[in-house]
Formats: C-alpha cells, sequence, structure tokens
C-alpha cells in the first residue's frame, strides 16, 4: 500500500487576512510617528527661528549701545528726522579707527526701529570712522520693540536703555512667540 501525502505549499485564508491586518496596523502606525515627529519639527523650528531674532535684535542694539556717549533726542539721517521715542531708539557713538581705538571728537549715529514686523539699524558713520554707513533689516519677525529710558526728561542724562523685545511665527496656524528684556547701561555711566 502506497500513502501519497499532500503537501501543501502556500498559505491559508486566516494567515494572509491576519498578514495584511498586521502590516496595514504597522503602517498606521509608522505613518502616525512620522506625522507627530513632523509636527514637532515644524514647532521646533519656528521656535527657534523666533528666540534667535529677538537674540539677534538684542546683540545688535547691545553692541551698540555700549559704546555709545548718549541716547539723542532727535536727528536726521539722509533727510529722514528720527526722535529717539518708545518705539525708536537714536544713539551717539565715538568713531574708531582700524585698530578699534577711539578717535577724539567725532561721532558715529545710530537708530533703531521697526515697521510692521521688520526691525531696521540705521548708521550714518564719519568719514574718518572705520564703521560703514549702512541699512540693515535685523529682523522680519518682531511683534513689538520697545525702549524706555531712566531719563525721558532730559536726554542728556539717560545712562540705561531698557530693551524689549517681542517676536512671533507661524507655525501650522498657531503662533509661537518670544520675549526678551535687557537693561544696557551706557559707557561712562
Amino acid at each position: 500500500m502506497i500513502f501519497r501525502s499532500r503537501i501543501q505549499y502556500g498559505f491559508t485564508l486566516i494567515e494572509t487576512i491576519i498578514v495584511i491586518a498586521l502590516s496595514t496596523s504597522m503602517m498606521i502606525a509608522l505613518g502616525s510617528l512620522i506625522y507627530s515627529f513632523n509636527t514637532i519639527s515644524v514647532y521646533q523650528q519656528a521656535s527657534m527661528r523666533s528666540s534667535s531674532s529677538a537674540s539677534a535684535v538684542m546683540r545688535d542694539i547691545e553692541s551698540l549701545t555700549l559704546p555709545a556717549n548718549a541716547v539723542l533726542q532727535i536727528y536726521t539721517f539722509s533727510g529722514v528726522t528720527y526722535t529717539s521715542s518708545s518705539t525708536v531708539l537714536v544713539l551717539e557713538i565715538p568713531s574708531i579707527d582700524n585698530s578699534g581705538n577711539v578717535i577724539a571728537n567725532t561721532y558715529d549715529y545710530a537708530v533703531f526701529y521697526s515697521v510692521d514686523t521688520n526691525v531696521y539699524r540705521l548708521i550714518e558713520a564719519n568719514a574718518l570712522s572705520n564703521r560703514s554707513s549702512s541699512v540693515k533689516k535685523l529682523s522680519s519677525t518682531v511683534n513689538t520693540l520697545s525702549f524706555v529710558y531712566d531719563n525721558d526728561m532730559d536726554f542728556t542724562q539717560i545712562s540705561i536703555v531698557t530693551v524689549d523685545i517681542q517676536t512671533q511665527t507661524e507655525a501650522k496656524q498657531e503662533i509661537i512667540s518670544d520675549h526678551m528684556s535687557e537693561q544696557i547701561r551706557l559707557r561712562n555711566h
């Protein structure tokens, strides 16, 4: 008597359904993980943009306020008059030579101000100065920029400027903001 055994090759319908269900579950989990990672990454990038923008503006203001002789009440740059206020800072800065030494009785002038979400810095340099005259956009994400002076009645007596910056960026219809505030003492005070 010869027994023939039937060797079965392939999968049953139940096994195939189980494999498809497991594969689908794993694909859904992987898709959710990628979506979550992408969302977190977008928020972190927006937060970093907002924070670095506030830091860059603060560093630039600090770099010219620290060596400044005075906060000027009013100054005219290329035919446009700027007045120091809670939203504008006008500085008189000693000119420097190529070695970084102060040139006696020679001054450069700088103004910081914002228009909409942009912050600008203007410099008008003396012909002898190593600084160059320029207009530079420092940021495009500023919500508010304000200046508070320790003596706003007599600008010749100002020794401390408090700078307050709030930046905002949008990520996936949500606002991400950053806030910085710093007191900067003018030189010789």
